[in-house]
């Protein structure tokens, strides 16, 4: 079987709003495709830009130039060698900071309140 990738997040997983962030997948060498997927299979970015970090290992980067509320949540990748797909890597789960203190309140504070009859 495929050794699982593991992913990264540089410079963290907790960005301010607006600035930038660059997952990384690891694999073996001879990685095709690597492929960074939301928390549902369905969005995803795939690339064959995949370099060689080591002569063991292959690595491949995905860029946020610009981290919005949208761009939080989990992530994980996996990568195409010899014909398959590999496991997913672990969760990383991506959180995005603002200057909004409002953003760290539970959403049941921030709902608007129905009024008594």
């Amino acid at each position: 079987d495929l050794p699982r990738p593991s992913l990264s997040a540089e410079p963290g997983t907790v960005i301010p709003l607006g600035s930038h962030v660059t997952f990384v997948c690891r694999g073996p060498a001879g990685v095709e495709t690597f492929r960074l997927e939301r928390e549902s299979r369905f969005t995803y970015n795939d690339t064959e830009d995949v370099s060689q970090a080591s002569p063991s290992e292959s690595e491949a980067r995905f860029r946020i130039d610009s981290v919005s509320e949208g761009n939080a949540g989990p992530y994980r990748c996996l990568y195409y060698k010899a014909r398959k797909w590999s496991d997913q890597s672990d969760y990383l789960e991506l959180l995005v900071k603002g200057a909004d203190v409002t953003w760290a309140l539970p959403q049941s504070q921030l709902a608007p309140r129905a009024c008594p009859q």
